[in-house]
């Protein structure tokens, strides 16, 4: 059987994931699982993957410590520092991978970050520039800063290096739930997904990857679909971490596209909805986007009653008192 490049490039992740699971194992945590069996209405198990307990609270560390240290490793000079930008997550692990290499780091948020995220951050000596708009508008600024001064450039998903940290997640879920039917998987930028599916697929190439996105910014099903704009507008969405523009060219486009079964769509209140559930009934407080697999799964779970799935609740980084208002009972 034939296959294409994106395919090609799965098998070829699963090395690199190989290698940059012994690269971050001292210092990174491997997550635990938690059987959710108020989920459950069938004959199949959902499980979360906790990726919320991560170091720097969400898996966005796994992919820049491996990306950073791999600048460290090789011949590519990052002693002048490195640039990156960022809702704020993919920021906490450069921040967190420069402070383990040594190198000084120039990170780019939206004056939209949520405030927990920026305090976290102003914990780190990293030169923080808040940048006017939105997540665009922060990716462009850090682009260009990096070009300009001549270091390097760490994505927050167009890196081969990015996306083999991100795939970290699932040789561990492999190991931890090796009879798994499906995985539910955020998707932003794709370097989540595309990590985790390249892993998965070269293991058990007929495990199911559902993509999972808040119906407000679905830019990378609207980008697979041929879309040139978003369908529902670009507008706010509580899954922040997840929204924002994705760079044509990026490598997580063909993956995404080799390697995603299904999307699901989600409405703000069924993110507030797996929000509460994960509450009330775990007591983990996660963000927007650390709901949207629970959230994918509650919607979608008599398709599901019978397979075995996992749900990576990929953080929990929010605003204690936004937290509040979200989960309070009706």
């Amino acid at each position: 059987m034939s296959t294409t490049p994106s395919q090609t490039h799965i098998f070829v992740g699963h090395d690199m994931i190989r290698q940059a699971e012994a690269r971050l194992k001292p210092f990174v945590r491997e997550t635990g699982v938690e059987r959710a069996l108020l989920l459950e209405s069938g004959d199949g198990c959902a499980w979360l993957k906790l990726e919320l307990q991560q170091i720097t609270g969400s898996f966005k560390v796994r992919g820049a410590l491996n990306a950073v240290s791999a600048l460290a490793e090789g011949s590519q000079a990052a002693a002048d520092g490195v640039v990156a930008c960022s809702a704020g997550n993919h920021a906490l692990g450069v921040a967190f991978a420069a402070q383990v290499c040594g190198f000084p780091a120039q990170l780019f948020v939206p004056e939209s970050i949520d405030p927990a995220r920026k305090r976290a951050l102003e914990h780190y000596p990293v030169e923080l520039a808040i940048v006017r708009g939105g997540y665009g508008d922060a990716e462009r600024a850090a682009t260009s800063a990096a070009a300009s001064s001549k270091r390097a450039f760490v994505s927050p998903y167009n890196d081969p290096h990015v996306v083999a940290g991100q795939g970290t997640v699932a040789a561990e879920l492999m190991r931890q739930l090796p009879d798994l039917d499906a995985i539910f998987v955020a998707v932003g930028g794709g370097g989540l997904l595309a990590g985790i599916g390249s892993y998965a697929r070269a293991v058990n190439p007929e495990i199911e990857i559902v993509a999972v996105s808040p119906a407000r910014s679905p830019v990378m099903c609207d980008l697979l679909a041929g879309r040139t704009a978003p369908l529902f507008g670009h507008v706010q969405t509580l899954s922040d971490s997840t929204a924002g523009d994705i760079e044509p060219l990026s490598i997580t486009v063909g993956l995404c596209r080799a390697l995603i079964s299904r999307w699901v769509l989600l409405a703000e209140e069924e993110i507030v909805a797996a929000m509460k559930y994960l509450f009330y009934e775990h007591r983990l407080v996660t963000e927007g986007a650390g709901a949207l697999a629970v959230a994918a799964y509650m919607k979608e779970r008599a398709r599901y009653q019978d397979k075995n799935c996992a749900l990576v609740v990929c953080g929990g980084n929010i605003e204690a008192e936004r937290f509040l208002k979200l989960i309070q009972p009706a």
